[in-house]
C-alpha cells in the first residue's frame, strides 16, 4: 500500500511539474471584445486573422488584427473575404496566398475553399477550388492551411448529416496547379497514422514542413472531448509519424496556428465564449 501510495505522489508531482513548465495566457486583441475563433498568424507574425463563432444561427466572418509592439490591434472584417453565408478558417503562406472555407456556392458545387492573395489591407482576385469539391452533398472540406510556400494544402473535410459536428472526418492532402489546388494521391500515405476513426481536423503545418499539429474529437453528442496533437517527420518527402498530445493544453480547445516564435495560438471555450489563448513551451 506505501508503494502505491508513493508512486501516486511521484505521478502527481509529475502532472504538476508539467503542467507548469508550460505557459498559457490569453491573446488580448485591442479595440475587439467579440468572440474569437480559428486564428492564423502571418509568417511574418504582422497580422492575425481569426473568424467569429461558427454556430449554426451565427454570421461568421473573417476578421483580422495587426501588430504594434507586443500588441494586436483590431482592423475589422477582411475585404474580399466576406459573404452572407459562413466564412472561416483564414490561413496564408508567407508570400501572401490566402485560402478559407465557405459555404458561400456549396449548394450548386459542392466547393467550400476559395483562395486569392492578401495585399495587407484586402484579399483580391479570390477564386473557388474545384479539384476539392466534396463528393456529395453533405461531404465537405471544413478546415484548411496552406504551408509557408504556398504549395501545399492540408485540409480537413468530413461528412455531416445535420449535428454541430461531423460524423466522420480525417485530414487530407492537395498540392498547388496551375489550375489551383488538387488531391495528391500521396495523401494517405502521408497523413496514415493521423487520421484514425475519431475526429482530426484544424491542421497547421509548421514552416519547414516537418511538424503539422491538429485537433482530434473523442466521445459523443455531449461527452465530446477535444484535444490538441503534433506529428513529426524528419524530411518533407517522409509520411508523419505517431501523433503526440500536448497535455498541457486543457479543456475544449480547437484549432491551432504556430506563431514565428513558436508558441501556438488557439481558441479555447470558456462559459461558453470562444476566446484566443497562446501556448509557449518551456522546455
Amino acid at each position: 500500500m506505501q508503494m502505491l501510495w508513493s508512486l501516486f505522489l511521484v505521478l502527481l508531482l509529475q502532472t504538476s511539474v508539467d503542467s507548469k513548465a508550460d505557459q498559457i495566457t490569453p491573446v488580448a486583441i485591442k479595440n475587439y471584445t467579440g468572440e474569437a475563433m480559428e486564428p492564423f498568424v502571418s509568417a511574418d507574425g504582422r497580422y492575425l486573422f481569426f473568424n467569429t463563432r461558427n454556430d449554426p444561427g451565427f454570421n461568421t466572418n473573417i476578421l483580422f488584427a495587426e501588430r504594434q509592439g507586443n500588441a494586436y490591434v483590431y482592423r475589422g472584417e477582411l475585404p474580399g473575404s466576406v459573404s452572407t453565408e459562413l466564412d472561416g478558417t483564414p490561413t496564408m503562406s508567407a508570400s501572401g496566398k490566402f485560402c478559407f472555407v465557405s459555404i458561400r456556392e456549396y449548394r450548386k458545387t459542392l466547393v467550400t475553399v476559395f483562395c486569392g492573395m492578401f495585399d495587407g489591407t484586402r484579399l483580391n482576385n479570390v477564386k473557388s477550388q474545384p479539384a476539392l469539391a466534396g463528393a456529395k452533398m453533405g461531404r465537405l472540406t471544413f478546415d484548411v492551411d496552406v504551408s509557408a510556400d504556398g504549395n501545399t494544402l492540408i485540409f480537413a473535410e468530413g461528412t455531416f448529416s445535420g449535428g454541430q459536428a461531423p460524423d466522420v472526418a480525417d485530414l487530407h492532402w492537395a498540392r498547388w496547379s496551375p489550375d489551383g489546388f488538387k488531391r495528391d494521391p500521396a495523401s494517405d500515405r502521408m497523413l496514415a497514422k493521423v487520421n484514425t476513426p475519431d475526429l482530426e481536423y484544424a491542421p497547421a503545418l509548421s514552416a519547414n514542413g516537418l511538424e503539422l499539429y491538429f485537433t482530434r474529437m473523442t466521445g459523443f453528442w455531449i461527452f465530446r472531448s477535444t484535444r490538441i496533437f503534433v506529428a513529426r517527420r524528419s524530411a518533407i518527402d517522409l509520411p508523419f509519424e505517431e501523433p503526440i498530445e500536448l497535455k498541457s493544453i486543457e479543456g475544449f480547445v480547437e484549432a491551432t496556428t504556430i506563431a514565428p516564435d513558436g508558441s501556438l495560438i488557439f481558441h479555447k471555450r470558456v462559459n461558453d465564449q470562444f476566446k484566443l489563448w497562446r501556448w509557449k513551451s518551456q522546455g
